[in-house]
């Protein structure tokens, strides 16, 4: 029986696919960008990482290959999106898997998480914008739009079809629009406020061909029981950090996501941390550098690429933040928050716990 990969291990096998396919060698690719050679082998700490947006970034300009990331995803398995996508794949149909989808939107496996809207008969899926990722994690937020794409088409079982797809960034041009055209043949929009997916109303009706309603609820079960467990006690602070931290796994964060992901207004969250004798730019910042130091220490990346990885619009910023921080053994850490974190990322694999641990 053919060994079936996880959403890391497909992730990284197809980014070998595609660099074979293109005449690039991936070994040699990441260690002129200056990465370990042993990450190629870490599927589950190189994928969701920052690294592995920054070796995106560095092949699709050192080989003028912009349209890289779809290379990619035309060698993906099974494309996945982390959690939220897992449950839409087990529901009924697009309607609710959409909407159980929403209710785990800070698990994306992507560089902003997806929400629906429903106007004029047409339903557009848009994911929350930065300009980091429409600026710095290009490659990465393509990418994270070809899965959606392959997603909705898969679940469909091939009938699904878009009305138009928009982007973040402007168009690449020469060669690349027509590998953009040729990968999701239909109306292509650069230069929005967004990213986003349109598609027909009717196809909210459309069954899941792999729909499960016992696992499903059996998943639900067991996520609500983890999500308990993890934020058990915790108070504002402590909860912010955990989800800061778990979008900044691949992404980055702005505040006006974290308000979103604890269901609270931008103003009632800065209250909340007002009374907390704190600020989102503080937690943001000691987050950044906790992972920063996870990447020199765990990862053995050199410093350079940690800083240009997780703060490419201020690398002296960071580069300060760690500076402080070794005056400051008490900073947090990403300690035991990683361990958790991945288990409500992908509840039922034990091998999400145990890498963290290695």
């Amino acid at each position: 029986m053919k060994h079936k990969l996880t959403e890391d291990e497909d992730v990284l096998h197809a980014l070998f696919e595609a660099c074979k396919s293109l005449g690039i060698d991936l070994n040699d690719a990441a260690s002129k960008a200056g990465l370990p050679a042993k990450l190629l082998t870490l599927a589950n700490h190189f994928v969701p990482s920052h690294l592995f947006n920054y070796l995106l970034e560095t092949i699709a300009k050192d080989y003028h290959c912009q349209d890289f990331a779809l290379h990619i995803a035309n060698k993906l398995q099974s494309p996945e999106l982390g959690l939220p996508t897992t449950v839409m794949s087990l529901s009924a149909d697009f309607k609710t898997g959409l909407e159980h989808a929403s209710h785990y939107s800070a698990y994306y496996q992507d560089t902003g998480y997806w929400r629906h809207n429903i106007c004029d008969q047409q339903v557009t899926l848009v994911k929350s914008a930065n300009s980091l990722s429409s600026t710095y994690y290009r490659q990465r937020n393509l990418l994270g739009t070809a899965q959606m794409f392959l997603l909705l088409n898969t679940l469909s079982n091939h009938f699904w079809q878009p009305t138009k797809v928009c982007f973040s960034f402007s168009d690449p041009g020469a060669k690349f629009s027509q590998t953009y055209r040729d990968f999701f043949d239909c109306e292509l929009i650069f230069d929005q406020p967004n990213d986003s997916i349109s598609f027909p109303v009717d196809y909210l009706e459309f069954s899941i061909s792999s729909s499960d309603p016992m696992l499903l609820r059996s998943m639900e079960v067991h996520i609500r029981g983890l999500q308990e467990e993890l934020l058990h006690g915790r108070d504002i602070v402590e909860r912010a950090r955990l989800i800061i931290d778990e979008r900044l796994r691949f992404a980055h964060c702005s505040e006006e996501e974290l308000a979103f992901y604890l269901k609270l207004s931008t103003a009632d969250l800065r209250s909340e941390f007002d009374k907390a004798n704190t600020n989102f730019t503080d937690l943001l910042e000691q987050q950044i550098s906790a992972r920063a130091v996870f990447y020199m220490q765990r990862c053995h990346v050199p410093m350079d690429i940690a800083l240009t990885s997780l703060m490419p619009h201020d690398e002296d910023r960071l580069y300060d933040l760690l500076k402080e921080r070794e005056k400051e053994p008490t900073e947090p850490t990403l300690r035991q928050d990683d361990k958790i974190k991945g288990g409500i990322s992908k509840p039922f694999s034990s091998e999400a716990n145990s890498s963290s641990e290695n």
